[in-house]
């Protein structure tokens, strides 16, 4: 489980095929947490389980068919950029929202607009996903927890604050960037219990 609190960009230094999938090998700006083989990693918001450490800031990890074929991931590139987050662990402020690392879908960015000290993220998505999103409700968008607002008709709007834009590949994205997106887990959950009374 995750918070949607990046900690930190990577860089694609690999890609090989692995049968119907690829494996990825990323380095991490920084030095991970207690790296453990098996342990799960999310890339640009999608849950992956580490393969392999070559150093402490240095991993690789399996994407299956399924995955690429629903991610972004299935664009990435040697020296692409990615946000990298920890699990979460029972000791750490929640300071985002409950982020799974399963994408429900993939958007587009529209329009990436400064505004008095902020930046507004403006993304398209699938319409039949409208119902997942809420006024002022949690998304993920490659993994960073934001507010959706301007919400409706297949599109929303986040501000994105400086220390984000700073820290996430946020401040790469141009009009037409693929992103991927995680709807808020308890509002599937609601939905889902609503839809099975009818």
């Amino acid at each position: 489980m995750f918070s949607g609190i990046v900690y930190c960009r990577a860089r694609v230094k690999a890609i090989r095929a692995s049968g119907s999938g690829k494996v990825v090998e990323l380095a991490a700006e920084k030095q991970l947490v207690n790296p453990e083989k098996g342990m799960s990693i999310a890339v640009n918001g999608v849950c992956l389980t580490a393969a392999s450490f070559k150093a402490k800031n240095t991993f690789a990890a399996d994407v299956s068919a399924e995955t690429l074929s629903r991610t972004t991931l299935k664009g990435l590139m040697p020296a692409h950029q990615v946000n990298i987050e920890l699990p979460l662990t029972a000791d750490r402020f929640l300071s985002g929202h409950i982020v799974q690392g399963h994408v429900d879908t993939t958007g587009r960015v529209e329009s990436l607009k400064r505004e008095k000290g902020n930046t507004l993220l403006t993304v398209s998505y699938p319409s039949g996903y409208n119902k997942y999103l809420v006024e002022k409700g949690s998304i993920a968008v490659d993994g960073v927890s934001l507010t959706a607002y301007n919400t409706g008709n297949g599109v929303f709007t986040v501000a994105v604050i400086p220390e984000t834009l700073e820290n996430t590949i946020m401040n790469g994205y141009k009009k037409g960037t693929a992103v991927n997106l995680e709807f808020d887990i308890i509002g599937k959950y609601v939905i889902k219990q609503v839809e099975n009374l009818k």
